[in-house]
């Protein structure tokens, strides 16, 4: 008797210390709990502004200058941790050149290699890799002047709160996204240098909506994080696929801002992890 007694009193006290425990992992975990915010500024380069790849030239005859007074103001603002600026940098010799069709005809899937023109959809057997590719004319070759981002930009050099993606330079596969190529083959070191800062939300902005802006969004979601695509700092190609692009955001649970709200969405995310 003597001995029930003693075990059922050792069993509440454990129990007891037990809950005492996990109260203390969670006030620990709920006090440590930290959302860390980060721009992705996408492509900012002169060859989406006034270059070979000019948005005001493309079919929605959006300016692509005019996300760069709406993205230095969210800079100078808001209260990010990290900054991420991303640049198309392609080698000479790119997949997505139709300049450089005729020396892939071996690789192009079907005859007649030269009934493709700008936009249309080429499907290569090789080199490397059997990929589906957009032909654009040729852009942000590496270390040329309209492959800079643009000056009026603010973008500091890289220091620990500043980094810089260098995209689409292998010249067998493109990539649209920051994180990873098109073909999900190999990843950039974005997602790397994310976690590393314990980055749990990312605002996106840039060019072009519809394509670079839109893949990286839909990684970012991939990869976990809250993703918001900032509407007013972003400019698209075509207003067909920008609108698809929406939609698509919208089905996977991106949420489609404007950036006079973000302080408001920071401040409510925050309180929404202090409760």
């Amino acid at each position: 008797m003597l001995f029930l007694k003693f075990l059922l009193i050792t069993t509440i006290c454990i129990f007891f210390i037990e809950g005492k425990r996990r109260n203390e992992q969670k006030r620990i975990k709920k006090k440590t709990s930290k959302n860390v915010y980060a721009l992705l500024i996408v492509d900012v380069q002169y060859c989406f502004i006034n270059g070979s790849l000019a948005l005001n030239r493309s079919s929605a005859r959006q300016n692509a200058a005019e996300v760069i007074p709406i993205i230095n103001k969210l800079i100078q603002t808001i209260p990010f941790d990290v900054f991420v600026y991303t640049m198309d940098w392609h080698p000479k010799d790119h997949i997505s050149f139709i300049d450089n069709i005729k020396d892939r005809q071996e690789y192009v899937l079907g005859d007649h290699y030269e009934k493709y023109k700008i936009g249309d959809l080429v499907t290569y057997t090789g080199p490397k890799y059997w990929t589906q590719q957009v032909l654009w004319p040729t852009h942000c070759v590496q270390n040329t002047f309209e492959a800079q981002i643009a000056e009026d930009l603010i973008h500091p050099l890289p220091n620990q709160k500043v980094f810089y993606i260098k995209k689409g330079t292998d010249p067998d596969v493109d990539s649209y996204s920051a994180f990873a190529d098109n073909n999900k083959l190999h990843m950039t070191i974005l997602n790397e240098k994310l976690k590393s800062k314990h980055v749990t939300h990312v605002f996106i902005s840039g060019l072009a909506l519809d394509y670079c802006v839109a893949a990286t969004a839909l990684d970012a979601k991939r990869f976990n994080y809250k993703t918001f695509v900032i509407q007013d700092a972003c400019r698209g190609v075509d207003e067909k696929t920008i609108k698809f692009q929406l939609n698509n955001f919208k089905k996977n649970h991106i949420r489609i801002v404007q950036s006079a709200d973000i302080k408001k969405i920071i401040k409510h995310e925050n309180q929404k992890t202090n409760l």
